[in-house]
C-alpha cells in the first residue's frame, strides 16, 4: 500500500492540527469532486476527516493515485508558505491537474 501524506507527520512536523485537518479535507472533496476516490476514500470523507487522515492508495483510484504520485509535492510547495490549511480552496490542486492533465500523462 502506498502512503501520500499522513496528517500526523505535518502535525509532528509542527503545523497545527487544524490547518493540517483543513488541508486534508480539501484535498478529500477536491478528489470526491473529479471522481479520484475509491468508495473507501468517499467512506473516510463521510465519516470526517480528522487528524488520523491518510492520503493512501486505498482511498483513491488508479487515476487518483498516479495524479498525486506526479503532482501532490509540487502542490505542497505552492501552498506552503501561505495557503497551507487556511485558504486552501482546490484551486492549486485544479491548476497542478490541468497541467498534468495537458502533459498527456
Amino acid at each position: 500500500m502506498r502512503i501520500i501524506d499522513k496528517a500526523v507527520w505535518q502535525i509532528d512536523g509542527g503545523v497545527p492540527a487544524e490547518l493540517v485537518v483543513n488541508h486534508f479535507r480539501t484535498v478529500f472533496v477536491w478528489l470526491e469532486k473529479h471522481k479520484m476516490l475509491s468508495g473507501e476514500g468517499k467512506a473516510e470523507l463521510e465519516d470526517g476527516i480528522d487528524d488520523c487522515a491518510t492520503l493512501m492508495e486505498d482511498y483513491v483510484t488508479k487515476e487518483g493515485m498516479e495524479f498525486l504520485e506526479n503532482c501532490y509535492d509540487d502542490y505542497l510547495r505552492a501552498i506552503a508558505k501561505d495557503q497551507y490549511g487556511t485558504e486552501e480552496s482546490g484551486d492549486e490542486l485544479e491548476k497542478r491537474y490541468n497541467q498534468y492533465k495537458g502533459k498527456g500523462a
